[in-house]
């Protein structure tokens, strides 16, 4: 880690530039920079797209920003006021997953993403299997995918010996993109993904499971009442969350059934991603016309 962040200064010092943008990473883009800070008596300009999470731990990293950067460009609108307090000129952008509109398509597809993490693999996907098993069992109209990643193949394939010829595993990207957004709902690990979900309109179960020392340390730390990026910008429950211990086979299954028995349901949830989406863009701007504009004028 040490060596890569040495490594990415020695190569912008070579490179001389005029501006230096950087993007999410917050730990290890703040710790690049840092080591950079001589450059600003040669007025070089310090942008950063895509605020670190002092909305939901570790706050004092607004601080930490403000002293670093000259500009920050952010998501969420909600974020602004985090680190405008401490004089760092902040612009709300939006999200630029949303900007290109997605053709959407629905079939009786159920998805599965178990996570990105190969801890979140071990920790989750033993559940996912008991949850996989009661939608085999209680609707057989539907064709089931797990959307996961090449190098978790090695976990997760021998778990599904025997639902091989019931179940597709996908790892290519953009047959994911198409999956998500055909799919008639997803049971997915607390994550970015549940972004793309929402942008595809797929209404969604977000479930995380992790070790018991993990959970203690997540509850003391973090400072937010949701896991989901939805349940956080609403402040209330639009997408079910079965998180730790609540996260198991018959209460997901319950969740699931709910959305596929009742249009209702499923159709409230949607609204709201409908809603959701239309408020990640600034007028249907591009967010990476506007980050240009504002650095170049």
């Amino acid at each position: 880690y040490l060596k890569l962040i040495k490594y990415t200064e020695k190569k912008i010092r070579l490179f001389s530039p005029d501006i230096i943008i950087s993007i999410d990473s917050p730990s290890f883009n703040y710790r690049v920079l840092k080591r950079l800070c001589d450059l600003k008596s040669k007025k070089v300009k310090f942008f950063h797209y895509v605020a670190p999470t002092v909305w939901a731990w570790k706050k004092y990293r607004a601080k930490l920003y403000a002293n670093l950067y000259d500009k920050l460009f952010i998501l969420f609108k909600f974020e602004k006021q985090y680190f405008t307090k401490y004089g760092l000129e902040t612009l709300y952008v939006g999200h630029q997953i949303f900007y290109e509109k997605p053709k959407i398509n629905k079939k009786k597809y159920i998805s599965f993403l178990p996570g990105s993490r190969t801890s979140e693999i071990n920790n989750n996907f033993d559940e996912f299997l008991l949850v996989i098993e009661k939608c085999l069992r209680n609707f057989k109209d539907f064709d089931y995918y797990i959307l996961t990643f090449k190098n978790h193949l090695d976990l997760i394939k021998p778990k599904l010996k025997k639902y091989t010829s019931k179940i597709k595993i996908v790892t290519d990207f953009q047959e994911k993109q198409k999956i998500m957004s055909e799919s008639f709902l997803a049971l997915a690990a607390s994550g970015s993904v549940t972004l793309e979900l929402a942008k595809y309109q797929t209404p969604m179960i977000v479930v995380y499971k992790t070790h018991y020392i993990t959970k203690l340390i997540i509850k003391f730390l973090v400072k937010v009442k949701y896991a989901s990026i939805i349940n956080i910008y609403f402040n209330r429950i639009i997408v079910p969350e079965l998180l730790f211990t609540d996260f198991n086979a018959k209460d997901a299954f319950f969740e699931i059934k709910k959305i596929v028995k009742s249009k209702e349901i499923r159709e409230k949830q949607i609204k709201k991603l409908k809603d959701f989406s239309k408020n990640m863009l600034i007028k249907k701007k591009n967010p990476s016309e506007i980050i240009a504009t504002s650095i170049l004028k």
